[in-house]
């Protein structure tokens, strides 16, 4: 079962998006942007698709509660974690989600070299990320901030399992030496079978002792809704880490964010930015905010893109309805708890965009280009 989906970074991209357009701003300010808002896509679209390939098994399982981007503070340290599946054996996988488009390489000692334009670029081991995440994940489990089931008086202590995700397109390149614990590093499609695998292990090593652990649904649930009241949502001064720290302003009311942040550069005030079409209209409950820059005075703001049954047509799709699932299955959109489609951070992020409100009813657009 599904507890928590993952957070929007929408938000973030809009700020990122809004910080570009300050006049003035150095050129060396301006790339470190660009290459953050291609940061926050690409973590954003590594995760969407690693929760897809989870949730695709998982949500909708009694054995399984599934939580994304759970963040928890505890004795003044934070881990920032992926993904979590949990079992009703109270085994719980954590697992880090690393997009690595263009593939990525183990060296003997273990470090990782991630490809990005055809340059290698040395990154920090996802392994030792996630060592970190799973040490404070224990301290909190064993503190009294999360009540555990007991068997014959004593808590059952969860097992975590660790695990490194990659896109399922990546191209990864191992060392020819065994480095211990690799084999936790996987393409997304390979979390099932990796956990089949070794459930099938740990059963046959200690069938008794693995039943003893097995706790009702409800038990399951229970933690997992634990850890998710623990949850504590980032907030993030994107102008602070770009040196763009607003003065503190003398007047009454509250500046904008773009006010503050020219009054810190001592530069004029640039002109609102213009929200698309879509943006306009009244917000309704599976709507989006878009991150498409705005468009002209008097451009089409939806120029090229294609409603969902135009882009079954180009695509050779039957029906609408056949597109829509082909859709929810590439993760642009998602079913509500009403039945109704939903728009999700990657169809954002990859140009779809919700219109609540026309003569036609509400519908979606989608770029024609759309990888599907």
């Amino acid at each position: 079962m599904l507890i928590k989906s993952a957070e929007d970074r929408v938000a973030d991209i809009e700020t990122l998006t809004q910080l570009l357009s300050l006049p003035g701003l150095a050129s060396t300010v301006r790339a470190r942007i660009e290459q953050e808002i291609r940061a926050v896509r690409a973590g954003a679209k590594g995760e969407s698709e690693a929760a897809y390939e989870i949730d695709f098994y998982h949500r909708a399982s009694t054995r399984w509660a599934v939580i994304h981007d759970l963040r928890l503070e505890h004795n003044g340290r934070v881990a920032q974690i992926d993904h979590l599946l949990i079992s009703r054996s109270l085994d719980i996988w954590v697992c880090e989600s690393k997009h690595f488009a263009e593939g990525v390489a183990v060296n003997e000692q273990g470090e990782f070299t991630a490809f990005y334009g055809g340059r290698a670029v040395g990154v920090p081991s996802p392994f030792e990320q996630n060592r970190k995440h799973m040490a404070l994940l224990r301290e909190v489990l064993s503190s009294d901030r999360v009540t555990l089931p007991r068997r014959l008086g004593l808590p059952i202590k969860p097992l975590l399992e660790s695990v490194v995700l990659v896109s399922k397109n990546a191209r990864i390149t191992r060392p020819a030496g065994k480095v211990a614990g690799l084999e936790r590093l996987i393409k997304t499609d390979q979390l099932r079978p990796l956990i089949e695998r070794t459930i099938d292990q740990a059963s046959t090593a200690g069938t008794l002792m693995s039943l003893s652990k097995v706790v009702s649904q409800e038990t399951m649930e229970d933690v997992a809704r634990q850890l998710v009241r623990l949850h504590q949502p980032a907030t993030f001064n994107w102008a602070a880490k770009f040196g763009l720290t607003p003065k503190p302003e003398p007047r009454a009311g509250a500046p904008s964010v773009m006010e503050r942040l020219a009054s810190a550069a001592d530069l004029p005030v640039p002109a609102p930015v213009q929200a698309c079409a879509s943006a306009q209209a009244p917000p309704a409950p599976r709507a989006m905010p878009s991150t498409v820059p705005s468009p002209a005075a008097g451009a089409d703001p939806h120029e090229g893109r294609l409603s969902t049954s135009k882009l079954a047509s180009a695509r050779g799709v039957r029906t609408s309805k056949e597109m829509l699932e082909r859709l929810v299955l590439a993760g642009y959109l998602r079913v509500g708890s009403d039945g109704q489609h939903v728009l999700t951070e990657a169809g954002q992020l990859a140009g779809g965009v919700f219109i609540a409100r026309s003569r036609f009813g509400p519908y979606f657009l989608w770029p024609a280009d759309l990888a599907t």
